[in-house]
């Protein structure tokens, strides 16, 4: 009998003794005597401490190691996310092997994917735990970290795609008062500046506050293109006593890129091996002027509110709720490159038929204790999450002309180009609605064994609209489950061994908005399955390593041609992946940090009724992809630090068929930094060379137009060229 409370099991790698909670989170910033005469600064401000910081995972709470989940659980810290320099969500996740960025409509327009299952709009990403929208542009100036749960994880947080979570953990008020100023370079001649500050004011300190002002522009790597971006949030938070804290945040991410290059969009045919078009070419130099079109290009604007509260119940028992609310318009006003043959000759195509608006409203409330039945430990979880997700089209939708052409062999900008395009209102196009119930407990036999599961009960609804309101569709599920089991064991104290099955709930796929019978029609739910047995072990107190295998499911939907004018959305069959992932994260030395590692997956379509598709790869998810960052920092060079990072992904899969492939690459990073106290003030000097042999490769390559293949084009996008990047970051 696991619990008699319950029923249900929790979280928690590691037996644990009924220790008494630590008070409500904070961060601290702290310096470190200086013992250096040359060089003053003290050790940790120039070292890099890539080890993972605590975990969170939602109803379960934060777990203080990665090693006491048992799932794949991997976290981009702070300090890389400094050291290299990134700007974007984008510019972090390139460093986790088991996932991929699959851009969609501009290089900050895209669905994450981990484990070779992409994302959905809102159900996968997270902002501090609540739903947020993950296809508009996310800056990463005012992150800690960006937390990936790879995997099934509908138990913890309701229906939801195999692809894992999302999470981006929000930088909050510190207990010591800081300010620091930051620019920053990017060639051709982008300047950044930052301000970060952050402190307590008012009676006691009771008043916590994070300001972070971002604004950036210039020429990025092609002539004539442009970057302007903007953020400006406050985070606050104001402690009632020492068990009580209210945390309000706001944030405002203004985005706009022209000129960069466009999507390629090759292959009509994803049925047959033998009717396609065109094939994908060789990836040519993305910083050709041709390829984009000046003043083509994305400006996207997020507006985002959020709202929680904690409290300390008991040393055993914890509260915390939340809501976020988050408006975000869509610009998409690109360039299309469409392949006309296997010469490189191309169409032109100006603006995107995309969905301009979303906007999302998200909820939790969480309980989180510790009891004791029958002489066992019980951590209990007790809780509910949920948004309701609107999607915005265009009446009439925006035209999408053939503007010109080019071939990118010698690509050139046109004379001309139509500025932005004539539209009609916006209506609303489609709504989801997702509410759950989760309950848990983990069951600790002994300091050895363990037994946790999760279990959400989830309310799931799903609408579409034509442009005079009426509803075309509508589907949804009362009380679907989905439940998460894993059986845990700690043979010796720094190894963790678990098996984890789990069943998830997904929201059906949207059908495309254009090119099919059945527009915008959400399919019924889908139910997605998953087997994990995986071991972590601590090769000392701050150096993590992670093993795991796993094999997943989930429904296959795409365009299917019902005659030679017509196609529906609809499923045909499943999408089977299995593979296995090694990870290290932390400080091997404490001169030497290390972060990244090595994933295998092979992910096909199965069951497909058409012999071209049956048992094909899945478009997009290459065998093997490798990310690996050292970063040096030895003490006789004291303030000095040496970085390499080395991505590799295997040849990927271009077309449903698999008769064309996006060749293997590998690129190389190469930065420095060095850190010392100029009058008193703490400064760091970073340089970086991303991709220094200046590698010609595809990025992204995604299926058709939407998330698993409808009828029509693929698309691929070009990779970053050689860039330069560096900054001056001064703190006072």
């Amino acid at each position: 009998m696991i619990s008699a409370l319950l029923g249900f099991v929790n979280c928690s790698a590691h037996a644990q003794q009924a220790t008494a909670p630590s008070a409500l989170p904070t961060i601290n910033i702290q310096g470190a005597q200086a013992t250096n005469v040359a060089n003053p600064i003290p050790a940790d401000a120039y070292r890099a401490p890539y080890q993972p910081p605590p975990a969170d995972l939602g109803p379960l709470g934060s777990k203080q190691s990665v090693a006491d989940t048992p799932q794949s659980v991997t976290i981009v810290p702070e300090s890389l996310i400094e050291n290299a320099e990134a700007q974007s969500v984008n510019d972090c996740l390139r460093y986790l092997p088991s996932v991929e960025v699959r851009d969609q409509q501009g290089l900050e327009v895209s669905r994450p994917q981990s484990r070779g299952f992409e994302g959905s709009i809102v159900q996968n990403v997270r902002l501090d735990g609540l739903n947020y929208i993950g296809t508009s542009a996310i800056d990463c100036e005012n992150l800690r970290g960006v937390e990936v749960l790879n995997g099934l994880a509908g138990a913890l947080y309701g229906p939801e795609s195999p692809s894992g979570v999302f999470n981006y953990l929000l930088k909050h008020p510190t207990d010591q008062s800081f300010f620091t100023y930051r620019e920053d370079y990017d060639s051709q001649s982008i300047f950044t500046e930052q301000i970060d500050a952050g402190g307590r004011v008012g009676q006691d300190g009771r008043l916590g506050y994070r300001v972070n002002i971002v604004h950036g522009s210039g020429e990025g790597y092609v002539d004539e293109s442009s970057t302007d971006r903007t953020l400006g949030s406050i985070d606050l938070d104001y402690r009632f006593d020492n068990n009580t804290d209210v945390e309000a945040y706001y944030s405002h991410y203004a985005t706009d890129v022209t000129g960069m290059p466009g999507e390629l969009v090759f292959g009509s045919s994803q049925t047959s091996k033998t009717n396609h078009s065109t094939f994908l070419p060789q990836a040519v130099n993305p910083t050709q002027p041709g390829l984009g079109q000046p003043g083509a290009g994305d400006n996207l604007v997020s507006d985002t509110g959020m709202l929680k509260i904690r409290h300390q119940i008991n040393q055993d028992w914890t509260f915390e709720a939340g809501g976020l609310y988050e408006n975000a318009n869509r610009g998409l006003f690109g360039i299309t490159d469409v392949l006309q043959d296997n010469s490189g000759n191309y169409n032109v195509v100006k603006n995107f038929t995309a969905v301009p608006r979303f906007t999302v409203g998200s909820n939790s409330a969480y309980l989180n204790g510790r009891v004791w039945l029958y002489g066992m430990e019980n951590d209990i979880a007790l809780g509910t999450n949920g948004f309701i997700n609107g999607q915005y089209n265009y009446n009439p939708a925006v035209a999408t002309p053939t503007i010109g052409t080019g071939n990118l062999n010698a690509p050139s900008a046109l004379a001309s180009i139509p500025g932005f395009p004539a539209h009609g209102p916006q209506y609303e196009a489609g709504k989801i609605f997702s509410q759950s119930i989760i309950t848990g407990d983990t069951l600790h036999f002994n300091r050895q064994w363990a037994l946790q599961a999760v279990l959400s009960t989830a309310w799931i609804h799903s609408s579409s609209f034509n442009p005079t309101g009426a509803t075309t569709s509508s589907t949804g599920a009362n009380a679907t489950l989905s439940p998460t089991v894993s059986l845990i064991y700690n043979p010796i104290s720094p190894l963790t061994t678990y098996f984890t099955w789990a069943n998830s709930t997904e929201l059906g796929d949207q059908a495309p908005s254009a090119g099919v019978t059945n527009p915008n029609v959400f399919m019924s739910p889908y139910h997605d399955t998953m087997y994990e047995l995986g071991a972590k072990y601590a090769f000392n107190p701050n150096f993590l390593v992670t093993v795991d295998g796993f094999r997943m499911t989930r429904p296959l939907a795409e365009s299917v041609v019902t005659s030679p004018t017509t196609s529906v959305f609809e499923v045909t069959g499943t999408q089977t992946n299995w593979g296995g992932e090694v990870f290290a994260q932390g400080d091997i030395t404490p001169e030497i940090s290390a972060f990244g590692g090595v994933t295998y997956i092979d992910a096909r379509l199965v069951n497909t009724g058409n012999v071209a598709t049956n048992d094909m790869l899945v478009i997009g998810v290459p065998h093997w992809k490798s990310d690996i960052a050292i970063d040096l920092h030895p003490d006789y060079w004291r303030g000095f630090a040496v970085t390499g990072t080395v991505h590799y992904e295997s040849a990927r899969a271009a077309n449903n068929t698999n008769t064309t492939f996006a060749d293997s690459y590998t690129t190389l990073d190469l930065g420095a930094r060095y850190s010392t106290i100029i009058y008193g003030h703490r400064t760091t000097a970073r340089f970086q060379v991303v991709n220094v042999t200046d590698k010609f490769y595809y990025s992204s390559i995604a299926d058709g137009a939407s998330i698993v293949g409808a009828n029509g084009g693929n698309t691929a996008w070009l990779g970053t060229p050689r860039t330069f990047e560096a900054s001056v970051e001064v703190n006072f």
